[in-house]
């Protein structure tokens, strides 16, 4: 009963945060896009910039989870949020500021993401994997139909509330998330302490680590290729929000279906079926024409095949490795993320016009990748579950 209440705190903090972040990261990006007369620049600054905090996480995550567990750090970054959320409003006519407040909002994004999932594997703990599968579908249909949600609210919420009325709602926002994250519970952080102390970094399958150094730089390449790519058709906020929506759906829709239905005895099945999304929406977006219905459709398709491979991604850790490992493992790979990502954003400013093309292609490399990780632990059995290794 315990873990069940817990388990219903866990869904709704991360989803509501998702919601609200959502909205943050819309507002911040098109605020930035528009700053500089439609230069594109400032924004692949902006997305690079975003991801250097990358490099800090690691130690922070490992030097907290000695005084907090997941569900508390998860609190105080929240709080932190809520702060930068009011200062990004009071920066939203200064360029400079807007991209210092945008540097200091991803490097809570890469905490909170790193203790969620630190939370997540405590609250799984003790259940068997295909439970655990199904418990990350729901956790990502929910965090995905948040984060859809949440582009469209800024889109409606911006013009009304103008200057720092936005703002505001957020970080109240925040807040309230923070509130119910927090508790006092002694017990928890001695025995998240006693956990990071005896936890080592865990040995994960070289194909599975890369697959997640992946997800910060395919969700970055994205958030750079949809501002663009709507400014060039002359499009506005309000068919970025429905096309970042839609790829959040996408998400939200293959956590639904994962949990109707049973992946973990067909792995191999399952993750060839994303490989087939990622192409097909490759070949809606590039032979259908230009209208908002068809690339809207086009997104949809590639949110589900990249929401199934974070599943499967999440899923494997938490089941193998304890909540300490877990927050290290995804710090480090969200740290090694930072140069992939300049290469990528490199790329698509070089190729401005055909920027789209990147992130279809590193989600199906991706899948790919996790396609090498479920052969190779077919032939390894279960032997490897509770390793863990330098």
């Amino acid at each position: 009963m315990k873990m069940t209440r817990e388990l219903i705190v866990f869904l709704v903090c991360s989803t509501v945060y998702r919601l609200f972040s959502g909205a943050l990261l819309v507002s911040l990006t098109w605020t930035i896009l528009n700053q500089n007369e439609g230069g594109y620049l400032p924004l692949a600054l902006a997305i690079f910039c975003s991801f250097i905090p990358a490099f800090v996480t690691p130690m922070m995550i490992k030097r907290l989870s000695t005084r907090m567990n997941g569900r508390q750090m998860s609190s105080w970054f929240l709080v932190c949020l809520a702060s930068l959320s009011l200062v990004a409003g009071g920066c939203r006519d200064i360029t400079v500021g807007l991209l210092i407040a945008n540097l200091f909002v991803w490097l809570i994004f890469m905490l909170l993401e790193a203790s969620l999932d630190m939370w997540f594997t405590q609250v799984q703990r003790g259940m068997d994997e295909a439970t655990v599968r199904r418990i990350s579908g729901a956790t990502t249909a929910t965090s995905q139909a948040a984060l859809m949600i949440g582009p469209l609210l800024a889109a409606g919420l911006m013009p009304i509330l103008t200057g720092m009325g936005f703002s505001i709602l957020l970080g109240v926002s925040f807040l309230l998330v923070a509130a119910v994250c927090y508790t006092r519970n002694s017990a928890d952080v001695i025995e998240a302490r006693e956990g990071s102390t005896l936890a080592a970094p865990a040995k994960l399958p070289r194909s599975l680590f890369i697959a997640m150094v992946l997800i910060w730089p395919i969700l970055g390449a994205f958030n750079f290729m949809l501002p663009v790519y709507v400014s060039i058709h002359g499009w506005a906020l309000f068919e970025l929000g429905v096309l970042d929506a839609v790829f959040g759906m996408g998400m939200a829709l293959i956590g639904v279906l994962i949990i109707l239905s049973n992946t973990g005895h067909n792995l191999l099945f399952f993750l060839s079926g994303l490989i087939a999304l990622a192409v097909a929406a490759a070949l809606v977006w590039f032979l259908m024409p230009d209208t908002l219905v068809l690339k809207a459709l086009s997104l949809l398709i590639l949110g589900m095949a990249f929401g199934g491979a974070r599943v499967h991604i999440r899923a494997a850790i938490a089941y193998r490795y304890s909540e300490a490992a877990v927050g290290l493992c995804v710090s480090r790979a969200n740290a090694l993320a930072t140069p992939v990502l300049l290469l990528i954003l490199s790329l698509q400013l070089a190729v401005i016009e055909t920027a789209w093309l990147i992130p279809f292609l590193m989600i199906t490399l991706s899948i790919a990748l996790l396609l090498q990780t479920s052969a190779t632990r077919f032939v390894q059995g279960q032997s490897n579950t509770t390793s863990v290794g330098a």
